[in-house]
Formats: structure tokens, C-alpha cells, sequence
């Protein structure tokens, strides 16, 4: 009973550490983040955060691994009673909204150094796969079902995704491919203005 007790302080203090340091990093970027300011606001000291985490990096991966496996859990969730658009818009919605609960504030775009990071780290990359492998069939079969527009590019909506997520320096590995440059900004124009149209005026 009191070694389960005493994990159980462990991996609440774990988390506190990730929660700390996601929004250290959201605020500051990983590179500017230091080991003895996240100690000093989780109230550790820094031997005590190393007993966790041996490097920087290493910490910084797993707490961005841990809000990517929320999203992961989120997408591979059964949603049979939504669409395939809809359940991109709740993925979308979903995914901004931790990172704002996260923080406070409103996101920010992730730097290359951190898309960097987790591109070079295996167990991210596998689960930014994961992600965008759903993402990429969603797409396909909204597209399928006539939800989503069949002339707009399933890499460029792909790759607005990211950019609307603060990730856009990961849309390289997406599955979709890379946006045709001759269309792309004709596209990107047309995915806004149909975002921002009033009802009334899908209309006319």
C-alpha cells in the first residue's frame, strides 16, 4: 500500500513536470526553456527533475508526446454518429483547444527546432504517423461522401491543417505529399474565403 501510494506521488508529480514544461515550452520555445526554471515552478530541485528525465530533449519529447497521444486516442476514438468532416472540424477543434487549456493563451506555431526534435526522435514520428495517416483517410473519404470540395488538394488541406494546428514545419512528413506550388495559393485563398463566408452568401 505504501509503495502504491508512493508511485502513485510519483506519476502525479511526473505529470506536473509535463504540464509545466509544455507550457514553458509554448511560451518560450524548447531552446530558451531551462531545466532550473522548470524545477523552480514545479517547486524541485533539479536532481529531483533528472531523476525523471536525463536530458532536456528527452523531456521535452515526452511531454509533447503525451498532448499528441491525446489527439491520437481522440482520432482512433469510434465517432459513427459523425461524418468525415466532421470529425476533422472536432479533431481541429480539439487539438487547439488542449493546447490553449495548456497554456492560457492562444497557441503558438512550434519552431523548426522543435518540429526538428520530434521528427528525429522515433516513438513521435510514429505517432505523428498515426495522426496523419487518419487525417489523410479522412480527408479521402470526405471527399468520397462529397463533403469536401474533390478539387481542392488533399495535400494542401493537409498541410493547412498543420498550419492551423502551429505546426506547420511538420507537414513535411505528411503522407499527402507536398501542395503543388502552380495551385496552392489559389487554393489556400479559396479554403479562406469560403471559412470566413456568411451562410447567407453560400447562397446567393
Amino acid at each position: 500500500m505504501v509503495g502504491s501510494l508512493r508511485e502513485r506521488r510519483r506519476q502525479m508529480l511526473r505529470d506536473d513536470i509535463l504540464h509545466t514544461a509544455r507550457r514553458l515550452v509554448a511560451v518560450k520555445g524548447h531552446i530558451a526553456m531551462s531545466m532550473d526554471e522548470l524545477a523552480a515552478q514545479v517547486g524541485i530541485s533539479k536532481p529531483t527533475l533528472y531523476s525523471f528525465f536525463s536530458t532536456k530533449e528527452e523531456l521535452v519529447v515526452a511531454a509533447v508526446m503525451e498532448a499528441m497521444q491525446r489527439i491520437s486516442t481522440l482520432i482512433k476514438d469510434d465517432q459513427d454518429d459523425y461524418t468525415p468532416l466532421q470529425r476533422l472540424t472536432l479533431l481541429l477543434r480539439t487539438a487547439i483547444q488542449l493546447r490553449i487549456d495548456e497554456t492560457g493563451e492562444i497557441p503558438r506555431t512550434w519552431t523548426p527546432d522543435l518540429s526538428q526534435l520530434l521528427s528525429e526522435h522515433q516513438e513521435a514520428r510514429d505517432c505523428l504517423n498515426q495522426i496523419d495517416d487518419r487525417v489523410v483517410a479522412l480527408i479521402q473519404a470526405g471527399k468520397a461522401q462529397g463533403e469536401i470540395d474533390p478539387n481542392l488538394d488533399s495535400a494542401t488541406i493537409v498541410w493547412t491543417m498543420y498550419a492551423l494546428l502551429g505546426m506547420p514545419h511538420l507537414a513535411h512528413l505528411s503522407s499527402s505529399g507536398t501542395p503543388n506550388p502552380a495551385s496552392v495559393a489559389t487554393m489556400l485563398a479559396t479554403i479562406f474565403e469560403r471559412g470566413i463566408q456568411s451562410n447567407r452568401q453560400r447562397h446567393v
